[in-house]
């Protein structure tokens, strides 16, 4: 599985090597919060944060066993 195999130090972003822009200024709670998270370290996420991602279908190869 690929989440076996990868830094956990790193943040979603570094692994996919996408940044994406800054959320525009009239985004929702719910997309500068996804923002943010694409820049947490992937060992550092919350089981909340797990879920909002999940939920949003972001980052989901390296969320699966995470």
């Amino acid at each position: 599985m690929l989440s076996d195999f990868f830094d956990k130090g790193k943040s979603i972003e570094e692994l996919e090597g996408v940044r994406w822009p800054p959320p525009p200024s009239d985004s929702t709670s719910l997309v500068r919060g996804v923002h943010a998270l694409r820049k947490r370290p992937v060992r550092e996420l919350s089981v909340e944060d797990l879920r909002r991602l999940i939920g949003q279908d972001v980052g989901l190869p390296w969320l699966w066993t995470s």
